[in-house]
């Protein structure tokens, strides 16, 4: 699953979640960060543990691709 949910009446624009992503996962708009590569997310945390104001919520689950009929 990866990033569920950016809260935008918490997130202060601080970008402190952009900047430790270190897939890429998180772009940037002004001071408005949003998920541009959803499916790239490791579910490593750091974006939620560097969020001061918990404006984002990673899910656990992580979904499993299907493999491949070799």
């Amino acid at each position: 699953m990866g990033i569920e949910k950016i809260d935008y009446q918490r997130c202060n624009g601080c970008l402190q979640c952009w900047d430790t992503c270190p897939m890429d996962v998180i772009r940037v708009l002004g001071k408005t960060v949003y998920l541009a590569y959803p499916e790239d997310c490791m579910c490593c945390y750091l974006c939620e543990l560097a969020c001061p104001n918990d404006a984002i919520y990673v899910s656990p689950k992580r979904t499993k691709s299907k493999p491949l009929p070799w």
